[in-house]
């Protein structure tokens, strides 16, 4: 039961949270439909999802350290994780550094960790334990999930950079398909999800709100 749960996931997720954007921003304006839409994602899909699929001591285990720590290979592991770094901090924060205040930067961290969290533990924690001897059910759909679970935000915000949606979304299947191989390795989300927290806190998604 389970296993067809998670199956079937990305493919509701996908369709409800991209009604939901459309349908609360209109209702609500977009500033107060985005942030209820996002809780509805991280609280429903992120968090009660994942505790029911596996329970409370099941997903605290999700962040166990492990030996080695970044599986065999560790150099490759390490650059898989750590690659997408740079490009938040290059073309969001940098640019963005004049107008930054206190503000921005403690709801940029609040968002970014709470984004990384909630998204490792669904998009990488709960497919490894559930499918752990399928490579691509727990590391090749649920990457693709995640790249597209993207287009529903995409929908109400679109990115201004060359590209648009369709980079957007790019980038985010290389980003599911790297943090998902050290999760793949090691079992654990312990690292890409410090990682993915960092990545999004640079990415300062307070402007939405303030910018």
């Amino acid at each position: 039961m389970k296993q067809r749960i998670m199956l079937f996931t990305p493919i509701v997720l996908i369709l409800t949270m991209y009604a939901s954007f459309r349908g609360l921003v209109a209702i609500l304006g977009f500033s107060l439909g985005y942030l209820v839409t996002f809780l509805i994602y991280w609280i429903g899909w992120c968090i009660v999802l994942p505790l029911f699929v596996l329970k409370c001591p099941g997903v605290l285990d999700l962040f166990r350290e492990t030996k080695p720590r970044f599986g065999k290979t560790a150099w490759k592991t390490l650059a898989l994780l750590l690659w997408p770094l740079p490009f938040p901090i290059l073309f969001r924060f940098l640019p963005k550094l004049p107008d930054i205040n206190l503000s921005i930067i403690l709801v940029s961290i609040i968002i970014g960790v709470t984004t990384g969290i909630t998204e490792e533990i669904l998009w990488r924690g709960v497919y490894v334990r559930i499918f752990p001897n399928n490579i691509w059910l727990s590391y090749v759909y649920p990457s693709i999930g995640f790249a597209l679970w993207h287009i529903c935000p995409q929908s109400v915000l679109p990115n201004p950079d060359p590209g648009g949606m369709a980079l957007f979304v790019f980038f985010a299947l290389l980003l599911g398909l790297s943090w998902g191989y050290y999760a793949r390795k090691t079992n654990s989300i312990r690292w890409c999800t410090i990682v993915h927290c960092i990545h999004d806190s640079f990415g300062l998604g307070a402007f939405m709100y303030f910018g």
